[in-house]
C-alpha cells in the first residue's frame, strides 16, 4: 500500500508541476504579446535595442469627420530601466500626409517627465506608457485615411529608450 501511495503522490506532484509551468508560460506569452496602447495605430520597436538607426515610424489613422472637431494623440512606450534622469524628452519631426497627398510638417518635444495619473502616464514592469495630446480642435476638410511619419529630431539624442510609438484620432461627434 505504501508503494502505491508513493507512486500516486509522485504522479500527482509531477502533474501539478507541469500544470504550474503551463500556466506560467501562458501568462508570460500573454504579457509579451499584448498591444501596449489600445485603439491606436501602433508600431512596436525592438524591446531590447529600442528605436535605432534612421528608420522612420509610419502610422495610419482614420479622420473622416468633416463637421466636428478631432483630436490627435501620440502614445509611446519608454523603457525606464535605462537611465532617463537627465533627459527632458525626445525631439521628433512629424509629417502628416492627407488622403489626397497633401503634406504637413511639425516639430515637437515629447516630454519624459509627465504627471503619472493613469490617463497621461503609467509605469509597469520598467515600461512607461505615455499619451501626449498633440493637436486639439482640428476641423478636418479632407476625410479619409491619414498617414503620420515620425522621424528623430536630433541626431545627438539617444532614442533607444523608445520601444513603441502610436497615434490615435479622437473624433468628437456633434
Amino acid at each position: 500500500k505504501k508503494s502505491t501511495k508513493k507512486k500516486v503522490l509522485s504522479i500527482v506532484g509531477k502533474v501539478a508541476i507541469v500544470l504550474l509551468e503551463t500556466v506560467l508560460l501562458l501568462a508570460f506569452a500573454a504579457g509579451c504579446s499584448r498591444k501596449p496602447v489600445m485603439d491606436y495605430s501602433y508600431v512596436s520597436l525592438d524591446r531590447i535595442k529600442g528605436w535605432t538607426g534612421n528608420t522612420p515610424v509610419e502610422l495610419e489613422f482614420d479622420m473622416v469627420d468633416t463637421i466636428g472637431a478631432s483630436e490627435l494623440y501620440i502614445a509611446g512606450e519608454i523603457a525606464t530601466k535605462r537611465t532617463l534622469d537627465k533627459k527632458r524628452g525626445y525631439p521628433i519631426n512629424i509629417t502628416l500626409v492627407a488622403p489626397n497627398g497633401t503634406g504637413y510638417t511639425d516639430t515637437l518635444l515629447l516630454p519624459l517627465h509627465v504627471k503619472e495619473d493613469g490617463a497621461v502616464s503609467s509605469t509597469s514592469h520598467g515600461i512607461k506608457e505615455v499619451v501626449w495630446p498633440y493637436r486639439k480642435n482640428i476641423y478636418n476638410k479632407i476625410p479619409g485615411r491619414w498617414k503620420m511619419i515620425i522621424t528623430k529630431g536630433d541626431t545627438t539624442v539617444d532614442y533607444t529608450n523608445i520601444i513603441g510609438l502610436g497615434v490615435h484620432c479622437k473624433q468628437n461627434r456633434i
